[in-house]
């Protein structure tokens, strides 16, 4: 009976075959008698020529595609059958194994390093940390590369000698002035005027914890002045809906857009990755002088970090004059860069109150006592009476490189300006891991509290590479001042080597 089936499929194999070869010849002819002669001999010499230029062409021979090699296992071809023939065959492109991989590499060392993390506070007599507590691994970064510049930013010099009054000639510089301020409103003016039509009810306000006017080393990387535009109809920095903070960035593009068409602003740079987007612009300041801002919408912090910097003013005048001399040496030795994972202006804020709170020696006694209650209801706590009076704005700022580069313990102290006192990190603020160029070794980085959202690390922005920029330039400045050098010095601006160099100083 199987003969039998066989052999009607094989005519019917065949019959199909000859209809198929019919259809062919009636199709050709029908396609070639209405042609002229001249037609299909041309026709017929360039089927000849395709067919001698393809046979002239030389032979390639491609290779099997392999699929991603696990370790110890022997590759295998991607076109290789399962075993199990009767389940379907499961493939995964290169490009998504190989970052699943590292994936995973990065989750077990984040876990790794919480595990020892939470191992580590519980022998100090510390609670122990949730895994869920962990913030994000951050992942390695490329070292920064000099690169030629137009205009190169030089030192600042000085007419005064000696380290009192070179500080008190840059603090005269740097201060906020009626100048200043009214440069500051006749921008806020300019973009209010600009955005009426688009935003008829949106809020402008300016800030400037420093002085705008005078040019600093990347002075457009990190503006000195912001403008912060406030929509009610938007949630603030704690709305964390993933349309909001799209609708956010949008705002901000449009803002730029008609800001920029006017002719007066001009466009430099956008950091959308934080968790308050901005952009950079240049804004005309009068009398042919610009000065670059932070413009921003329904952002929080330079509302808060004004709070801070005029509030410690009132307590102490020391106050303000060390956070101006702290942000300014940040910004010039380049540690003060948001964008590339430094800690950003308002965090180096909350580091100089810090300091002023908990960072004097205890014959000294504190500066500033703890801002609880000034988060709370904005009540300006009472100053402390202690005898910290003696102390120049110089001498505290020498204070404030001395302590952070060897009294802080940055693994396990966190910095709380609500608390203003040494203490480890509160259990519910998230332990930042920091992962290494390898993929594989990492640390803790530091613990910096948001005294307006106490469960918030500032420190998350940070990578490996600024971590160690910032130790680095903490020591470098506490050797400068212990021997004695200018602050000339101390504040040379601060640029990136030639060349990358990896770890065996092989050029990459």
């Amino acid at each position: 009976m199987s003969f039998i089936m066989q052999t009607m499929n094989i005519d019917s194999l065949r019959k199909a075959d000859g209809r198929t070869a019919t259809l062919v010849v009636a199709a050709t002819l029908c396609a070639v008698l209405p042609l002229e002669i001249h037609h299909l001999l041309a026709g017929l010499v360039g089927a000849l020529g395709y067919m001698l230029f393809q046979a002239l062409q030389p032979k390639v021979q491609r290779r099997s595609k392999l699929s991603p090699e696990p370790t110890g296992r022997t590759p295998q071809l991607i076109d290789q059958k399962p075993a199990d023939q009767n389940l379907p065959e499961q493939r995964t492109p290169p490009w998504r194994a190989s970052s699943l991989a590292a994936a995973g590499q990065r989750r077990a060392a984040a876990l790794a390093e919480d595990q020892r993390w939470s191992t580590l506070r519980s022998g100090n007599r510390v609670n122990a940390v949730a895994p869920s507590q962990v913030s994000s691994t951050t992942s390695p970064s490329k070292r920064e590369v000099r690169k030629p510049s137009a205009v190169p930013v030089h030192a600042p010099t000085f007419q005064a000698s000696g380290w009192e009054a070179e500080v008190s000639e840059l603090l005269q510089r740097i201060s906020p002035t009626k100048e200043s301020n009214a440069a500051v409103e006749a921008i806020v003016q300019a973009v209010r005027r600009s955005l009426l039509s688009a935003l008829p009810e949106a809020e402008v306000a300016g800030f400037a914890c420093g002085n705008p006017l005078s040019g600093t080393a990347f002075g457009v990387a990190v503006p000195e002045a912001d403008i912060v535009l406030t929509v009610k109809a938007m949630p603030g920095r704690s709305g964390k809906s993933t349309d909001m903070g799209k609708l956010q960035k949008a705002l901000i593009r449009t803002c730029t857009d008609k800001l920029v068409g006017s002719g007066a602003f001009k466009f430099r740079r956008s950091a959308f990755r934080g968790s308050e987007p901005k952009v950079t612009l240049i804004a005309p300041a009068g009398a042919g002088q610009s000065i670059p801002i932070n413009l921003s919408v329904n952002a929080a912090s330079p509302f808060q970090c004004a709070a801070l910097f005029e509030a410690c003013g009132r307590l102490d005048s020391r106050a303000k004059d060390v956070i101006l001399l702290v942000r300014r040496w940040a910004k010039d030795r380049g540690v003060s860069h948001a964008a590339k994972g430094h800690l950003s202006p308002y965090t180096w804020t909350l580091l100089a109150i810090y300091y002023l709170q908990a960072g004097l020696a205890t014959e000294d006694g504190p500066l500033l006592p703890p801002l609880a209650s000034f988060v709370k209801s904005s009540q300006l706590p009472m100053a402390s009476s202690a005898k910290s009076g003696s102390k120049t704005a110089a001498e505290l700022f020498k204070g404030f490189l001395d302590f952070y580069a060897h009294h802080f313990d940055w693994r396990n102290e966190a910095v709380s300006v609500r608390l203003g006192q040494r203490s480890p990190p509160a259990p519910s603020l998230p332990v930042h891991v920091l992962l290494h160029s390898d993929g594989k070794t990492t640390q803790v980085g530091p613990s910096i509290e948001d005294p307006f959202e106490a469960s918030e690390n500032l420190a998350e922005c940070m990578n490996w590479l600024a971590f160690g920029r910032l130790r680095e330039e903490l020591a470098r400045g506490h050797e400068l001042c212990s021997s004695g050098d200018s602050l000339a010095l101390l504040l040379e601006p601060w640029s990136p080597p030639e060349h990358q160099q990896d770890g065996q100083g092989q050029q990459e």
